[in-house]
């Protein structure tokens, strides 16, 4: 079943043939490219005879009118503006905070060692500020975004290159916008110019971002670990290996799913993939180590004197010596 926007164009279409009627020039007529225009002989282009001929030069022929301009598409800049709109919805509310206002007026805000200022989440149920033990900061939210957005980006490369730019371009601004207006309304920073300069270093923060977790995507999980460590966690000594190990398994299954998103099923289905619970992988982990803790425990450590191991062993032996 086609999609609201591609009925509402196909109707417009209609519309604009019904209208033109009898008198629209033929359909091999519109379908001609300009290439095979210019190799037209001298003599059929001069004949007046041909209704064809009468058409004004400026008519908007099929053949000068891509696709994806007529129908829309991927690159079209309404629907990218709509979607990636839609998709960051799943990226920048994940490990989303504000400042109180009270703690804000008598100038008593938290504030972590390094000096940032730390607020509460405005869900407190989510795992990055709970599991994860990560403080509700702009730190915080802005590397569990880029995450987010990294995720998206490898997907959105394969696209083509007028596509992936347009797309890219659109994620970034979402969430430049959105930086910004924490900058100035939590965190009071009203200079623009202040502001302008803290976004291009987040700007090139991301782009280091991207090229640690491609190296840690191709090299393994290890590197990609590493990388989640280094932004994430601030590579904090006292950070949990059982998270690293969980984001990463979370990130690997949500770059697998997108993998098996098409082009076109994309802009509805990558927010369902972002939405995958990453502590349903700390959960997975957390029942590996319980089970192998548990078995350790049951299995007799090497030379114990217990009667039942050490019987069974040593009447067995001779029989074997026997047979031999």
């Amino acid at each position: 079943m086609a999609c609201q926007n591609c009925q509402s164009q196909a109707r417009l279409l209609v519309r604009a043939a019904t209208r033109a009627g009898p008198s629209a020039p033929s359909s091999k007529r519109y379908l001609t490219t300009a290439a095979s225009k210019a190799t037209i002989s001298p003599s059929s282009s001069s004949s007046s005879s041909s209704p064809s001929s009468t058409a004004p030069a400026n008519a908007r022929l099929f053949s000068t009118s891509h696709r994806k301009a007529l129908f829309g598409g991927m690159a079209s800049p309404y629907f990218v503006v709509g979607a990636t709109e839609r998709l960051y919805k799943f990226c920048g509310p994940v490990a989303d905070y504000h400042i109180n206002q009270k703690l804000r007026d008598q100038d008593e805000v938290p504030k972590l060692e390094d000096g940032e200022e730390v607020g509460e989440s405005l869900n407190p149920g989510n795992p990055w500020h709970t599991l994860f033990n990560m403080p509700p900061t702009f730190s915080t939210w802005s590397h569990v975004t880029m995450l987010h957005l990294y995720l998206l980006n490898a997907r959105i490369r394969c696209f083509d290159r007028d596509a992936f730019a347009n797309w890219r371009q659109q994620l970034i601004d979402h969430f430049s916008f959105e930086a910004e207006k924490k900058m100035h309304v939590e965190h009071n920073i009203t200079s623009s110019a202040l502001r302008q300069r803290y976004l291009k270093d987040m700007f090139t923060q991301w782009r280091g971002i991207m090229v640690a977790y491609d190296e840690g995507v191709v090299k393994g999980d290890a590197i990609l670990a590493a990388a989640v460590w280094r932004n994430l966690f601030k590579g904090a000594a006292d950070a949990d290996p059982r998270a690293l190990a969980a984001i990463v398994g979370w990130m690997r299954a949500c770059m697998k799913s997108l993998e098996g998103v098409s082009d076109e099923a994309f802009a509805t289905r990558a927010g369902e993939v972002l939405a995958l619970p990453v502590e349903s992988f700390w959960q997975g982990i957390e029942k590996a180590s319980k089970a192998q803790a548990s078995a350790a425990t049951a299995k007799p450590a090497v030379g114990s004197t217990t009667a039942g191991p050490v019987k069974e062993r040593i009447v067995a032996e001779p029989i074997v010596g026997k047979g031999q």
